[in-house]
């Protein structure tokens, strides 16, 4: 806008102070109109996709996303400009949107300015932008939940781009990733060693590292004794987008190993596992910053993992517990099977419960690192978990899984004198069975093997292929049930093109198990028996029942495909379904009720709502409130007997000009001109007589008692731009101030018209109050009214639709004048109503 920018760099030309900060008050009002339009048209189009006429992908999601925080954050920032402090609580509740919605979709927006250290007592899960996903829910649970969760410090995504820019690493990375065919393991593995190996040679910026030195001390003073881990959590990680396994986090980090440990977590960004995932997931990785965990380590007894639903069967509302002897690491990369505890929630009982052999367990050395260390039979077979501990257990997952609201996959650990300490949690994928399952026969069918954990269900076939390390994987070929001993870092590159999964040893809680249910792979853990099943053989895996069979069943494998029930979040359709529901409903409508508050928005379009309405009101109040308005204003030329002095805050007026007179005809600015063609319309009327001496008296009473006030004594005004108007009326005894935007947007066209007081009894101005509301319902104006004071709104029509409105408003205006003394009662009201309807072609209720 060439006049405000003039405007601002010329602070001389401007006659009062007072008239400059209405001027950057209405740029600021314009800038929310502009953006609050813009976001509601990305809404509409994402409801428009949503009714499934259209075809898009995850780059429409991302852009479309973008643009609406975009627009959101501009709105919050215009309207904490505009009416100041009292809006700030609009960025808290933009936090936690937001941050809902980077659970479904990671990415697709620039790492922001911030500290480089957070601790978790300062860490909320609206901070998962800033400090990853993992950080931000321990931070949550520690501080919201007040749940064990041990002591520890985030390091920032902020600390990880300052990282990065310091070395100039991240053309060097994108360079290396653009070309990168993620099909082939051996390119993976070339473009992560050499990926790796420069971020590893790189400094830590010294600021930085004095930040991680210092808080580690910090945590230390606290803890003398403890132990510390350095573990991943990183944007997009644990989310909807799990990233298990593909990270890597360093335990027992001693304080001369501090850095370097934290650089090794940097680097493991650069899996080849960890870049084939975020490829496959249409995922920027310049997007992903590595925000690390500096967390004290529990000395643990047994650890493991809680589903807080069964993931392979929606139906069962059992809590699962999977736990092991020692660190959870050997369960969860599916070194070994771990004991398993069912325990109804309703009931807090424990069921079914299955203890496996558990042959070794993972421990904290005494020199730092980790030690393995067998275990005899006779210990592997006791159960890692006392009844007690694990009701404990259950009841802390169901109460993680109320506060999120959603199916909760959980880390644990209990240390030697039975303290429980929660690690970790994440959105958990829950799986559903077909609808409408048909029971299939299987009787002819030669059964090969069975047993084990059905880890996804389904059920698909191929010739079966056999690894037994990461260096087979380049030789997979497509459409195999591969088998493979256990799960080892890399398997998630193959996902993409096996048909099935069978794990000789491992359960349900594993990494591997993790990343098959997200990429819908048919897979059962933990089945020994094996041997005859050769390199070739054509087999049919149902994994449902956790049966092998000869052969290729495609009737089976069609009937067994599962629904994925509770996050469908890899179908695009759905991503932006769930997108939607944070974005597009709409909660804060009523702007009288007493829950329209900046803390009640619920959503993107709440914010927008509430913020447009707020907008407005501040525009009303700060133009009605201008002081020294002679200084700069030119008088309306009519010949109505009505002083309105006229400002435009769109023009620069050269200072000869000043108090010149505007024609009446020649108003530069659509809504004023079109309430004014309606005062002509009606020309300017004598005084209403009275129909009684009471209303002269109330006429009399009214000017004695009433005491002198600023609005009262001022002429009426009218501030305006071309498609903007705020006027001030003093129409004899009553005020009314209308303000008023038509352009040729309908989001962004609205009147509103406050009309208060009169020179009549109290009784009598409630009658004409009452008449407005009656008219001004029917030309489609929401009404508010409390005594002689009515506030009427209409907003969201066209440009034509709202000229006429406005016209509506000025022939009411003129016809209203003084009218509050002659309704001595109902009936005359009523009249008068009725015949003012007549006047201005509006339908009439029944005759008198």
């Amino acid at each position: 806008m060439k006049w405000f920018k003039n405007l601002v760099g010329k602070p001389e030309q401007i006659s009062d102070r007072s008239l400059e900060i209405i001027q950057i008050k209405f740029n600021n009002f314009l800038e929310i109109l502009h953006n609050n339009n813009a976001v509601l048209k990305n809404v509409s189009d994402m409801e428009e996709k949503l009714q499934g006429e259209y075809l898009f992908d995850l780059n429409y999601i991302r852009s479309l996303v973008s643009e609406i925080r975009r627009g959101v954050i501009a709105i919050i920032n215009n309207m904490t400009a505009l009416g100041g402090d009292r809006y700030k609580k609009l960025k808290e509740c933009y936090a936690k949107i937001d941050a809902e919605i980077a659970r479904i979709l990671p990415g697709g927006r620039p790492i922001e300015e911030d500290e480089y250290i957070r601790f978790f007592d300062n860490i909320r899960r609206e901070n998962a932008y800033s400090v990853g996903s993992k950080n931000a829910q321990l931070g949550e649970m520690k501080s919201r939940l007040n749940l064990p969760v041990p002591d520890g410090f985030a390091i920032s995504a902020w600390a990880y781009k300052h990282f990065i820019d310091k070395n100039d690493l991240q053309h060097k990375i994108s360079e290396l990733i653009r070309p990168l065919n993620i099909k082939s393991y051996e390119d993976l593995q070339n473009v992560s060693h050499q990926i790796q190996q420069i971020v590893t040679n790189a400094p830590i910026p010294d600021d930085l590292a004095d930040e991680i030195t210092r808080s580690y001390k910090k945590l230390r003073e606290k803890n003398p004794k403890a132990r510390f881990a350095l573990r991943s959590s990183a944007i997009g990680e644990d989310t909807e987008y799990s990233f298990a396994g593909q990270y890597r986090s360093v335990l027992n980090v001693r304080a001369v190993e501090l850095l370097e440990s934290y650089r090794a977590v940097l680097a493991s960004k650069f899996t080849p596992q960890a870049i084939y995932y975020f490829l496959s997931h249409s995922m920027s990785e310049d997007e992903l910053a590595m925000c690390v965990g500096c967390i004290i380590m529990v000395n643990t007894r047994s650890s493991g993992v809680i589903y807080t639903r069964n993931p392979v069967n929606a139906g069962d509302d059992n809590v699962v517990i999977n736990s092991i002897f020692g660190l959870g690491k050997y369960l969860v990369d599916g070194t070994i099977s771990p004991d398993v505890f069912r325990v109804s929630r309703g009931q807090k009982a424990i069921g079914d419960s299955l203890i496996s052999l558990k042959t070794r367990k993972l421990e904290m050395h005494p020199d730092g690192g980790t030690s393995d260390t067998e275990l005899s039979e006779e210990e592997g077979r006791k159960p890692s978990l006392s009844d007690e501990e694990t009701i404990r257990l259950a009841e802390f997952a169901v109460k993680i899984e109320e506060h999120y609201g959603s199916p909760q996959d959980i880390e644990w650990a209990i240390d030697h004198d039975g303290e429980i300490y929660i690690l970790q949690t994440r959105p958990l994928r829950v799986i559903a069975p077909p609808k409408n399952e048909i029971e299939i026969d299987v009787s002819g069918f030669e059964k090969l093997t069975e047993g084990g954990y059905t880890i996804c269900p389904g059920a698909g076939g191929g010739p079966v292929y056999r690894i037994s390390s990461v260096n087979d994987l380049q030789d997979v070929p497509s459409s195999v049930i591969l088998i493979t001993p256990h799960s080892f870092p890399g398997i998630v590159t193959v996902m993409g093109k096996i048909k099935g999964l069978i794990a000789e040893t491992g359960g349900m809680a594993s990494h591997m198990a993790t990343i098959a249910r997200e990429y819908g792979i048919p897979a059962i853990g933990n089945l020994k028996e094996t041997g005859m099943l050769n390199n070739g053989d054509m087999v049919t895996l149902d994994s449902t029942t956790a049966v092998v069979y000869k052969g290729l069943h495609d009737e089976l494998i069609d009937k067994r495909k599962p629904d994925l029930d509770l996050f469908e979040d890899i179908d695009i359709f759905n991503i932006l379904k769930q997108i939607s529901s944070h974005i597009a409903p709409l909660h804060l409508v009523n702007p009288k009720d007493s829950g329209f508050i900046a803390e009640n928005c619920r959503t993107f379009h709440d914010i927008t709502r509430f913020c447009h309405q707020r907008a407005m009101e501040e525009m009303f109040y700060g133009a009605s409130e201008l002081k020294n308005k002679d200084r700069f204003s030119s008088r309306l030329q009519t010949d109505i007997p009505l002083a309105v002095n006229i400002i435009y805050i769109d023009k620069e007026i050269p200072e000869k000009e000043k108090n010149r007179k505007v024609d009446e005809n020649r108003i530069e600015s659509v809504p004023m001109s079109s309430f004014w063609r309606g005062i002509k319309k009606e020309g300017w009327p004598a005084p209403a007589r009275p129909a009684d001496m009471k209303g002269i008296f109330g006429v009399f009473a009214t000017t004695m008692t009433r005491t002198e006030d600023d609005r009262f004594s001022e002429k009426s005004f009218a501030i305006l731009s071309d498609e903007y108007m705020i006027l001030s009326l003093r129409m004899g005894y009553h005020f009314s101030t209308i303000e008023a935007m038509v352009t040729e947007q309908e989001n962004k066209n609205y009147i509103r018209m406050e009309f208060k007081d009169g020179g009549a009894t109290i009784e009598r101005r409630i009658r004409r109050i009452r008449l407005l509301t009656d008219i001004l319902a029917k030309a489609g104006f929401e009404n508010y009214s409390k005594g002689d004071f009515l506030d009427s709104r209409l907003s969201y029509q066209d440009a034509e639709s709202t000229k006429e409105a406005l016209f509506l408003l000025g022939r009411l205006t003129v016809l209203t004048k003084q009218l509050d003394m002659a309704l001595s009662n109902d009936a005359i009201a009523k009249w008068y109503t009725n015949d003012f309807l007549k006047k201005l072609d509006m339908p009439v209720d029944g005759d008198l």
